[in-house]
């Protein structure tokens, strides 16, 4: 079948395809990169308990018998349109000056209430332009939510357009009214986010797993993650939490910092252990002002910059992640190639147990934090067995666990000191069988709120000290209320206005 064209129809052919060779090429991707990523909703205050910051102002609210946190600021009808256009115009400044990735939020925030006050009322313009330049230049929501760092703990992801929550230090968990408003600005905000440390989220690597600055970020998209994606960005850089602020908020006892230091200053190895959130490697950094300050210490975490080691003179930190090519278990190897006094690790979870205890064998000192429900025997039988592996041989190292708990959404404790004594070791005489091949006693040092004096006139701990200095099991006893009575004082008159751990390091000891 022949077509037939008239003449009117090949000159209006001709002039549609002159237009298409001469226009310039705008992709589709342009049109995407203009839409907000993420999206506002109603704030949550009808019960505001506290409110944080200004312009805007965050809120957070009770809501049952949790809380929720709101970022203040009300979107109109009309409002996601001309965010949309202010966007596009500051990344079409951004593109001509070529300062695309380093313009500041404030200089992108300029750009925006430019475009935006021919488009909005003056009243508008500030929280509009606000959430323009978090979206152009920061990440989205999750950039909104960093700035109340010292309030944040964890910012949580649990699918591309649910309400994103997070973990507040003070209220626990609560729900936002932020959410991003896709699967792919979701994915974009976190490559955003990941991209200086070379890394991508995408369909060939779902799961990212990386430490940007103080900032631990683990995200997933499918097919690992049900729901289309998911993440968790955990937030450093808060209050540092030093040994005063643990004895002002209840989490240990005068008397149990005490034998911890002398526990510490006589290299026993030890362990905190203790479920998510109890404050197990916060309480191990505060810990590391008993090391003594001529040790060489190698840290090794996977969150790096949780382990405080500003007294020690010799400091290695490395790090290590699951998810990377150099994982902790070879950087304990690392460590131990670097011929320190002691090793201290983050989080202790896998086969890097297994060459801690190996170390220990050999007269390197350790000190890890590890989950664990329980205390006492329940640490021991948790190292044995996989992913950690511990040899039976190599577990009599252990000397020392602290069970750290949970009482309220802000307040941690040490419930729990126990004191590990081995047959191995000639500590005891009998004990509880440990896979046949050793026996261990089990020495309840702490339970609940004091310390047990008769515990403490067996504690291996005292005796190692005293051993040290060529005095009695009394006079170590006596020490170590000396030491206590020097920690009590930061919690009374200012003295010298030196603090806690300035005046530990000025102690002389025995």
């Amino acid at each position: 079948m022949k077509l037939y064209f008239s003449k009117s129809m090949v000159l209006m052919k001709a002039e549609f395809l002159r237009r298409m060779i001469s226009a310039p090429v705008r992709s589709a991707v342009p049109d995407r990169a203009s839409r907000l990523r993420f999206a506002v909703g109603p704030r949550l205050t009808s019960n505001v308990v506290e409110e944080i910051g200004a312009s805007p102002v965050k809120a957070v609210a009770r809501s049952g018998a949790g809380y929720t946190y709101s970022v203040c600021i009300d979107i109109h009808a009309n409002d996601v349109r001309c965010m949309e256009i202010a966007k596009d115009y500051v990344v079409s400044c951004m593109a001509a000056t070529a300062n695309i990735g380093k313009t500041a939020m404030a200089e992108a925030a300029g750009m925006a209430r430019s475009r935006l006050g021919q488009l909005v009322s003056p009243e508008r313009i500030d929280a509009l332009s606000y959430l323009v330049a978090h979206d152009t230049v920061g990440y989205g929501p999750i950039s909104m939510l960093m700035e109340d760092r010292q309030g944040i703990e964890e910012i949580e992801v649990n699918s591309p357009d649910s309400w994103i929550t997070i973990y507040s230090a003070r209220y626990g968990r609560c729900l936002t009214n932020l959410r991003f408003v896709s699967e792919y600005a979701f994915r974009s905000t976190i490559n955003r986010m990941v991209e200086d440390v070379d890394k991508e989220l995408n369909e060939s690597t779902p799961i990212v797993d990386a430490q940007v600055e103080d900032l631990r970020i683990h995200a997933q998209v499918r097919p690992y993650a049900v729901s289309g994606a998911a993440a968790s960005i955990r937030i450093g850089g808060r209050k540092e939490i030093t040994l005063e602020y643990m004895l002002r908020n209840g989490t240990v006892t005068p008397q149990a910092l005490a034998y911890i230091w002398i526990a510490l200053e006589s290299k026993h190895n030890m362990i905190i252990s203790g479920a998510p959130a109890s404050g197990k490697t916060t309480a191990l950094g505060a810990l590391m002002a008993f090391v003594p300050a001529n040790e060489k210490v190698v840290t090794v975490e996977e969150d790096v910059n949780e382990v405080r080691t500003a007294g020690v003179n010799s400091v290695i930190a490395l790090y290590g992640s699951r998810y990377n090519s150099v994982t902790p278990k070879e950087q304990v190897i690392n460590a131990l190639r670097l011929r320190p006094s002691r090793i201290v690790v983050g989080e202790m979870r896998g086969e890097e147990a297994r060459d801690l205890f190996m170390g220990a064998n050999i007269g390197i000192a350790f000190a890890a934090t590890m989950h664990s429900n329980e205390g006492g025997m329940q640490i021991l039988k948790k190292l044995l067995v996989k992913p950690m592996g511990v040899e039976t041989r190599s577990l009599s190292t252990l000397d020392v666990a602290l069970y750290m708990k949970q009482v309220d959404i802000s307040k941690r404790i040490v419930s729990g000191i126990s004191e590990y004594r081995w047959l191995s070791r000639a500590e005891i005489e009998r004990g509880e069988d440990v896979c046949g091949e050793d026996m261990v006693s089990v020495l309840e040092v702490m339970e609940g709120s004091g310390m047990s004096v008769a515990a403490l006139q067996e504690s291996k701990v005292m005796a190692t000290y005293a051993k040290m200095h060529g005095i009695t099991q009394k006079a170590a006893l006596k020490e170590m209320d000396r030491r206590a009575r020097l920690v009590q004082s930061a919690l009374d008159a200012k003295g010298s206005g030196r603090s806690l751990e300035e005046e530990i390091s000025r102690y002389g000891g025995w």
